[in-house]
């Protein structure tokens, strides 16, 4: 008796087939062949007897989430049958979240939103895949959490600023405004200028630009762990560059005791950061982000929800140039685990956390 299972085939990038590359078109077959690398792009496709589906996936690497970037199918019975199992298989990954990035102008499918995909808090038009799609998440399990509107960092620099207006943002502060006009990048150049240590954001500045900034929210603090007490971010600098850097924190420091910001020492423990944001505090991290990219770079994110050992993070940077949009950074979750060995930079290594807490 001949079998009417579908067929499923998982296939890489590069090996779509002339068959699917034809009935994609031109202009999918170009946008599903782009170099999404090191994102983990991978083609799934179901062929059976109530027709056939394709979809591409991709998602950053150590992280708990899959993202659908398109569903092609012939008819929506095969489509809702591919979504099943990709819903399945991410489930078997042991991911938090599947989510799904549709051009705007597109709607979530019927068979979608019965699966229990929501939208994504629309983002503030900023850098780049921020104004061209729309996302929705599904969270295995449920993630009762607040959204925070996403914005992402304009420069190569400014993610310490980004992630600290953002916390503000969630205080209720609208550091960015409410519309995507030029005053937003202002400010986030603006907050960059008052924490920077040329091009970075040490952890000291920015823990003093975040506590001026905090001033109009009342019962907010500050507390700022760094377990060395040299100057940071600082290993590739030599002579007078580095000298007028460490001349910078060192005036941050002065800052940071005149306002009563508390300094911890010690190296805090990633079950600490968990607990807090747990249980409401929110953390800035200085991260490399190695982890999750193809190379190694200091960076700041914004870690604002948690649930047994998956922390989510709002991430101010999207690799666009890889065909990551906002849809991989908001709300982007990660392992107890992975985030330990994120939150660590230089040689020997060092932690830099910043907490706001109520």
């Amino acid at each position: 008796m001949e079998s009417t299972a579908p067929v499923i085939e998982h296939l890489p990038i590069d090996q779509l087939g002339a068959d699917l590359a034809d009935r994609l078109g031109p202009e999918r077959t170009a946008a599903w062949s782009r170099n999404r690398e090191p994102y983990r792009p991978q083609v799934t496709v179901v062929h059976g007897p109530d027709g056939e589906a394709a979809a591409l996936t991709s998602g950053r690497p150590n992280t708990r989430y899959t993202k659908i970037v398109d569903i092609w199918s012939t008819t929506d019975t095969a489509a809702e049958r591919l979504l099943q199992h990709l819903i399945a298989s991410s489930l078997d990954r042991g991911d938090a979240c599947i989510k799904w990035e549709l051009p705007i102008g597109e709607n979530l499918p019927r068979f979608g939103a019965a699966a229990g995909f929501i939208e994504l808090q629309t983002p503030i038009v900023s850098g780049a895949g921020t104004d061209e799609v729309r996302g929705f998440a599904l969270w295995h399990g449920g993630f009762p959490h607040a959204q925070l509107r996403y914005y992402s960092q304009t420069t190569d620099f400014t993610c310490g600023a980004v992630a600290a207006m953002t916390a503000l943002t969630a205080l209720g502060l609208d550091p960015f405004g409410v519309t995507a006009d030029d005053g937003a990048r202002e400010r986030e150049l603006a907050f960059w200028r008052q924490a920077t240590n040329f091009p970075a954001c040490e952890p000291v500045g920015l823990a003093v630009a975040l506590h001026d900034a905090l001033a109009p929210a009342t019962g907010y603090s500050v507390e700022l762990h760094l377990d060395t007490e040299g100057p940071v971010l600082l290993e590739e600098y030599t002579g007078a560059d580095r000298e007028y850097r460490a001349l910078l924190q060192a005036e941050s420091a002065e800052q940071a005791r005149a306002r009563g910001i508390q300094r911890h020492a010690d190296r805090v423990e990633v079950a600490e950061i968990v607990r807090r944001v747990a249980e409401g505090d929110y953390a800035l991290l200085l991260i490399d982000d190695a982890q999750m990219h193809d190379s190694s770079t200091p960076h700041w994110v914004l870690a604002h929800a948690a649930k047994g050992d998956t922390v989510l993070l709002h991430e101010p940077w999207a690799t666009d140039q890889r065909a990551e949009t906002w849809v991989d950074s908001h709300d982007l979750p990660v392992a107890a685990d992975v985030l330990d060995r994120l939150v660590s930079w230089g040689d020997p290594a060092y932690r830099g956390v910043i907490f706001i807490t109520r």
